[in-house]
């Protein structure tokens, strides 16, 4: 029992040395190296904020600058939130983790940060830090590590400088982004780490590329739940049923959207409407892939080896049907017709989604009968791949449309 309050008691002290870093900065290390002699249950977590602390000024001879002000909000994500986390569980948990960390840790940061700082970049990295190191602490078992150094690189990344709109407006974006994920949570689409990591992307993809884009990843995260859930018994008896009942984790948001997420990126940095094409792609290879596997394992006629075109069990990693093939047209036309519904681009961009995304389903298919039936590449990164050539159809057509 002295053990858990002595670790406590170890870890607010950590937390409240948040207060030392705009007047030591990286003296801070002093108090921090005493209390990892003094509790061996929080070394790690010390280590971890201590290297942080000694990396900072290591970059600056490189004229990398990592923010003081970052590593404070870091401070908090792994001292102040995961106390609070305790007292809940699951999702409630991550949600408490979130908002704990963006209530202290903005007004710290704020202290911390130059004068010449908005108060809605600092608010939006605080919001960045939450939401990386609640999904990190409840996926992670190595959690006094990946949570201050995850959270912390993670804000890094985002803290250059790039427009973003005002507070109120920031504020908006991620509760809507948050509020969707509660509901896929509760239409047991997604898990809690599912919701934290859908949500930094969402908020993610609406800041630098805007709701057009969102509307699309949206439409393939909606599509993707419901269809899985289509034929699901069939499905389950053939042993081929996703599991869980279908609910997603964090895996397979990651390994859909990080591409997206980049073009989307990529585009709020540069503006090139090559990565608005690229993004569709992206999107329509998703789609059309999730489709085609959902719809198609539902064929009553035998699917055949993409390689051989030879009759295959259900579910074999490569196989395909005329059914699952349609499904795959269908679903990239989908995002197709959505980009040029809400805008996002016109019929040249469309074209892209259709191309891209059937294209880039089927390159999903080849890669699982090949490198995935080998054991070389799971699921997931059959996936990731498979996006990435979806985003690399989407982007020629959009070159070769400028040739000609």
């Amino acid at each position: 029992m002295w053990l858990m309050r002595q670790e406590d008691v170890a870890r607010l002290a950590i937390g409240f040395m948040v207060l030392l870093l705009p007047y030591i900065g990286p003296y801070t290390v002093i108090p921090l190296a005493a209390v990892f002699f003094w509790d061996k249950n929080t070394r790690l977590l010390s280590a971890s904020l201590i290297a942080l602390l000694i990396l900072r000024p290591a970059l600056s001879i490189s004229h990398m600058n990592l923010p003081l002000y970052v590593i404070a909000i870091s401070f908090v994500a792994s001292t102040f939130a995961p106390l609070a986390y305790r007292k809940f569980d699951g999702l409630a948990g991550s949600i408490m983790f979130l908002m704990i960390t963006v209530a202290l840790g903005f007004p710290v940061a704020s202290l911390i940060a130059p004068a010449f700082l908005s108060s809605e970049r600092i608010l939006f990295l605080a919001i960045l830090g939450g939401l990386s190191g609640a999904f990190l602490y409840h996926a992670s078992s190595e959690r006094d590590f990946t949570v201050p150094f995850g959270s912390c690189m993670v804000m890094w990344l985002f803290s250059f400088d790039y427009p973003l709109p005002d507070l109120e407006r920031i504020l908006l974006i991620f509760i809507f982004a948050l509020v969707l994920g509660i509901g896929a949570y509760w239409a047991k689409a997604a898990d809690s780490d599912a919701v934290m990591s859908a949500t930094i992307i969402c908020l993610l993809v609406i800041l630098f590329g805007g709701l057009s884009w969102f509307f699309l990843l949206l439409a393939f995260y909606l599509l993707g739940g419901g269809f899985t859930r289509y034929g699901y018994r069939y499905k389950e008896k053939l042993g081929i049923a996703q599991s869980k009942g279908g609910v997603r984790g964090y895996k397979n948001v990651y390994s859909n959207s990080l591409v997206p997420l980049a073009m989307a990126i990529c585009y709020g940095v540069y503006g090139s409407d090559l990565f608005v094409y690229a993004f569709i792609g992206a999107v329509a290879t998703a789609n059309g892939d999730t489709l085609a596997s959902e719809i198609g394992e539902t064929s009553k006629s035998p699917p055949i080896m993409i390689t051989t075109l030879k009759e295959v069990e259900p579910g074999v990693d490569g196989g395909v049907t005329a059914l699952g093939e349609a499904a795959s047209l269908g679903g990239a036309t989908i995002i197709g017709l959505l980009a040029l519904g809400t805008g996002l681009s016109g019929i040249s961009g469309m074209l892209a989604g259709v191309v891209g995304g059937f294209l880039g389903t089927n390159f999903d298919s080849l890669l699982g009968a090949t490198l995935q039936s080998r054991g070389t590449l799971s699921n997931n990164g059959v996936n990731l791949i498979a996006t990435a050539f979806g985003a690399l159809v989407g982007g020629a057509l959009w070159w070769i449309m400028q040739v000609i």
